[in-house]
């Protein structure tokens, strides 16, 4: 084991607990995979602060965009980090056991020669995660502690995974299947009461926070892949989470498929008895998509759910799968995020992560979009070509689903 370097140095306490709290979360479950987190305080007020305090009684300290459950974890990591008065460099004891240095603020080159430095000097890894300029700073994160653990125990991560993949298929294999997006059109669905017959049926992303659409459903899978919005450290992410453990607890027959990196964060916010519903698969970025995952288990890494992990679970699955809720974007609006189903109570949410992960919003969604579109037609395609009937049951502006349109709804 070995310690894990923050800087620059901290200016203000404000800061610094936003790091340590955010570390909570990031860190939480490899705690026995480092010795220290080190925190350079370089404010006036440094014999003012104590970290035993903040970790002891965190709910005074926690800010009210972050996951409430930060909380209850925080005394965990008691003993497992050092504040360290900083004035004009590094005390050479701070740097002789690092494993990794995370960079919570990227804006200064002459800050940033550090990190650099202690890379060619020591090995360490540096992991960019500043939340105002860093795009992909949570998942940076998330891929930085992962790879604190052995190359057998992400193994047995994988392991585990398959295993209980394979088991949940016995269940579902050769029936048809309903997969449903969460754009408006899923609002449609619920409210008329449309029945989608006697389908295996899978959710993803916030719908599992939406009772009425839950209950009306009855899904047995629910999917989810985010970084930030997910697996991150917000109050947003950390309601997802919340509500998937409830749902998970009230249906034993549901099963939370993500990105198998996510795993050990879903499980530590959940009780043991729901980790053997709890499954991640891997993803590689390869020119052809994987739509078979007894084969090969991983599939495309792809931006979006969908492309990402349903359709490539779906076509594994079945052999006739309709798809609702994927409605798209008007390129001409593609300025924004899209639209949701339950959108005004959804962005509501949806704002603390904006607050929390600026530098994760400041995206091309023009682009994203255009990806998107190509990744639909190119995985639609691939089932085909495979004897997977593909129908698009509710209006779409993806050119693959608008194809492929079968009005029932």
């Amino acid at each position: 084991m070995a310690d894990i370097l923050f800087w620059p140095p901290f200016p203000t306490r404000e800061c610094l607990h936003d790091q340590l709290f955010r570390s909570v979360w990031h860190f939480l479950p490899f705690l026995t995979k480092f010795d220290r987190l080190i925190f350079p305080y370089a404010g006036e007020d440094y014999m003012l602060l104590d970290l035993d305090q903040v970790l002891n009684i965190p709910k005074v300290f926690l800010g009210k965009d972050y996951d409430p459950a930060i909380a209850d974890y925080a005394p965990r990591f008691q003993g497992k980090v050092k504040l360290a008065q900083y004035t004009n460099a590094l005390p050479p004891e701070l740097t002789a056991n690092l494993r990794g240095v995370v960079v919570w603020y990227a804006g200064s080159a002459e800050l940033n020669a550090v990190p650099n430095d202690l890379a060619a000097r020591t090995g360490c890894e540096i992991c960019w995660a500043d939340p105002q300029l860093v795009q992909q700073e949570t998942l940076g994160l998330i891929k930085f502690a992962l790879g604190l653990s052995l190359k057998d125990e992400i193994d047995r991560l994988l392991s585990n995974s398959v295993y209980l993949f394979f088991e949940h298929l016995k269940r579902w294999k050769g029936r048809p299947m309903s997969v449903f997006g969460n754009g408006p059109t899923l609002q449609q669905v619920v409210d008329k009461k449309f029945d989608p017959g006697p389908t295996l049926r899978a959710v993803c992303n916030s719908t599992i926070a939406d009772a009425k659409a839950v209950a009306h459903l009855k899904p047995e899978i629910a999917f989810a892949g985010d970084p930030v919005q997910h697996g991150g450290a917000s109050l947003y992410a950390g309601k997802f989470r919340a509500d998937l453990v409830k749902a998970l607890t009230d249906d034993p027959n549901l099963v939370f498929m993500t990105q198998l990196g996510f795993v050990p964060y879903f499980k530590a916010a959940a009780p043991p008895p729901l980790h053997t519903r709890i499954i991640g698969v891997g993803n590689n970025r390869e020119p052809n998509f994987n739509i078979d995952l007894t084969e090969k288990f991983y599939s495309s890494a792809t931006a979006n759910i969908f492309t990402m992990l349903v359709l490539p679970v779906a076509f594994t699955i079945s052999k006739q799968v309709d798809i609702y809720g994927c409605d798209g974007q008007e390129f001409a609006k593609a300025t924004q995020p899209w639209s949701h189903a339950n959108e005004s109570d959804y962005m509501g949410k949806m704002a603390v992560t904006h607050r929390l992960h600026p530098a994760f919003w400041q995206r091309n969604f023009a682009e994203e979009l255009t990806s998107y579109y190509g990744d639909m037609e190119d995985i639609v395609t691939a089932a085909e070509k495979k004897g997977i009937r593909v129908r698009n049951i509710t209006p779409s502006y993806v050119p693959a689903l608008a194809r492929r349109f079968v009005p029932n709804v």
